[in-house]
């Protein structure tokens, strides 16, 4: 007996909904998110599309061309209704839909994306840590959407500042490390970084590197060492 006999392929899926679906609605299946064309009645065989180019009604905030975008379902859309659903760039809780094909602005009501219907690939690119995040620059916030990893490259021979704020979501993964040294690097935490408490990281040359994982303490998320090759760790 054959193991596996092509259907079609799979641009759009079958869907018999509970209740009415409107075109338009974005619906979600688990980890699968897909979007109605048409008008769905409840209990009617309808075709939920999976991937596609699209204009979603977005949350506040700027979604960067090629972000990870991610459907929050009691989202805020901008100029909508309060928690009927929206895209955005937070992954935490959140399913991921696709990725922007255009920038959209903090109030820009919608963001253009490509619908990307695999609850298997995400923004993590096939691994957590091979998404790059932009070093920020001095006295600049890390950005935490996603996990990923981070090359800090610093310019004031004085020594340069980061923030770091406290994890947006579980089991989310951050590699820092310092590709050139133009003068140390003091990335100052929300949340202590191991048991100790210890809230600074100080890298002071090239190559100097620290893999946080995100855990649960309470009901508080924090960030904890996996690995420090040559950084400092203090508490201020």
């Amino acid at each position: 007996m054959t193991q596996a006999r092509f259907i079609h392929d799979g641009d759009a899926i079958d869907h018999i909904p509970s209740a009415n679906v409107s075109a338009g609605d974005v619906v979600v299946q688990g980890d699968l998110v897909s979007i109605a064309k048409l008008d769905i009645p409840a209990s009617h065989l309808g075709a939920l599309h999976r991937v596609g180019i699209y204009d979603v009604v977005k949350s506040t905030g700027e979604i960067n061309a090629g972000a990870a975008v991610y459907w929050q379902a009691n989202g805020n859309p901008v100029g909508g209704e309060a928690g009927s659903g929206a895209a955005t760039a937070t992954a935490g809780g959140n399913k991921f839909m696709g990725w922007a094909v255009k920038a959209a602005g903090n109030n820009d009501p919608t963001v253009r994306l490509a619908l990307f219907g695999s609850p298997a690939i995400t923004a993590n690119h096939y691994g957590p840590l091979n998404n790059a995040i932009a070093d920020p620059g001095d006295a600049e916030a890390i950005p935490l959407t996603a996990s990923g990893t981070v090359a800090i490259v610093t310019t004031e021979a004085g020594g340069e500042t980061r923030s770091l704020a406290a994890p947006s979501f579980v089991g989310q993964e951050l590699l820092l490390y310092m590709k050139t040294d133009g003068g140390d690097a003091v990335i100052t935490c929300a949340t202590g970084v191991n048991q100790t408490g210890n809230n600074t990281i100080t890298m002071n040359d090239a190559g100097d590197t620290l893999r946080l994982v995100a855990i649960e303490v309470g009901s508080n998320k924090r960030w904890r060492v996996v690995v420090n090759d040559g950084c400092t760790l203090a508490t201020v």
